[in-house]
C-alpha cells in the first residue's frame, strides 16, 4: 500500500447516524483504507490532542494504516458477519478514511495541521438517532429516555469526547454546516436519509469529493447492504430504502419538542 498518510476523509456523525454504513461504502472502494477511531482505540488512546502538531498525526495514522487491531480495522465485525471482508489489490490502495463518532474538536483541530484532509459529516434525522440509540446496547439498562433524549446524562460520565443527546445533535450540525459553508472543498454534509434514497449518486458525490469514483464493487456493495436484512444493531445489512419506522414508536410529545427547536431554522430541512 503506497497511502498519502496526510491526506485522510474524516468520516464522522453522531452515533446511530449511519456512520458504519458510511465507512463501509468507503470501504469498499478499490482504493480506500478504513480504520475505526484512533482516539478510542487502546493502542493509540491518549496520543492526539487538539494540540497536536502535523508530525504526532502522522505518526497516528501510520500506526492505523499498519494496525492488525480488531478494532480499529473492525475486523470483530467482520468475523461476525455483520461487516464484509473485501478483497483488494495492496498497490491499488492509496487513501486512508477514519471513522469516528467521537472526538469531534479533536478531528476538527487535525483540519489545520493535515490541509490535505478532509471531512464528510453524517446527519440523520434526530429523533431516528436517539430512537435507534434507546433500542441498542449503549442506552444503558435502567435509564429513562425522557431523562436522556436531550443531554444525554448518562453518557457524558465517559467524558466531553460523548455525544448522544438531541443539544449535541444541535450543536454538531450546526457546526458542521457552517463549516461546509465556509470551506466547501474540504468539508462536506450529508443525509442518511438520501444516502438510503440514492446510495449510488450520494456515494458518487461523496467519491468526487474526496478525488475518487465510483467502481463496480462499491456499486456491488451497496446493493447487497440495501437487499439482505440483518437485524443486528451494527449490521450494514439493512434492507430497506426508507427510515421512517421509528416514528411508529417515537413519543409524540418529544417530537413536538425537537420539531419546534429546529422550525424556522437551517436545521429544519433535516426533520423531512
Amino acid at each position: 500500500m503506497n497511502i498519502e498518510v496526510g491526506a485522510p476523509i474524516f468520516l464522522l456523525g453522531m452515533p446511530r447516524s449511519g456512520t458504519t454504513w458510511l465507512s463501509q461504502i468507503f470501504e469498499s472502494a478499490p482504493d480506500f483504507l478504513v480504520r475505526l477511531s484512533p482516539p478510542y482505540a487502546y493502542d493509540f488512546r491518549g496520543r492526539l490532542t487538539e494540540t497536536s502538531g502535523l508530525a504526532d498525526w502522522q505518526e497516528v495514522l501510520q500506526g492505523v494504516i499498519s494496525s492488525q487491531d480488531k478494532f480499529v480495522t473492525q475486523n470483530w465485525r467482520r468475523e461476525t458477519g455483520e461487516l464484509v471482508s473485501f478483497e483488494k489489490k495492496p498497490e491499488q490502495v492509496t487513501r486512508l478514511a477514519v471513522k469516528d463518532t467521537r472526538f469531534h474538536g479533536l478531528y476538527q483541530s487535525a483540519m489545520s495541521v493535515l490541509p490535505k484532509a478532509k471531512i464528510i459529516y453524517i446527519v440523520r434525522h434526530p429523533a431516528a438517532a436517539l430512537w435507534s440509540w434507546r433500542n441498542c446496547k449503549e442506552f444503558p439498562s435502567g435509564a429513562d429516555f425522557r431523562q436522556e433524549w436531550r443531554n444525554a446524562p448518562c453518557r457524558k460520565q465517559e467524558g466531553p469526547q460523548e455525544y448522544w443527546g438531541f443539544n449535541d445533535w444541535v450543536r454538531l450540525t450546526t457546526e458542521y454546516i457552517q463549516l461546509a459553508k465556509e470551506d466547501p472543498v474540504r468539508y462536506q454534509v450529508i443525509r442518511y436519509e438520501d444516502l438510503i434514497a440514492d446510495a449510488c449518486a450520494v456515494t458518487q458525490g461523496m467519491l468526487t469529493f474526496c478525488g475518487s469514483k465510483l467502481s463496480d464493487p462499491t456499486i456491488e456493495f451497496i446493493k447487497k447492504s440495501q437487499t439482505k436484512f440483518d437485524p443486528r444493531p451494527y449490521s450494514v445489512f439493512k434492507g430497506k430504502v426508507r427510515d421512517d419506522q421509528w416514528r411508529e414508536h417515537f413519543p409524540p410529545d418529544i417530537l413536538a419538542e425537537i420539531q419546534m427547536a429546529l422550525n424556522g431554522t437551517k436545521l429544519e430541512a433535516f426533520l423531512a
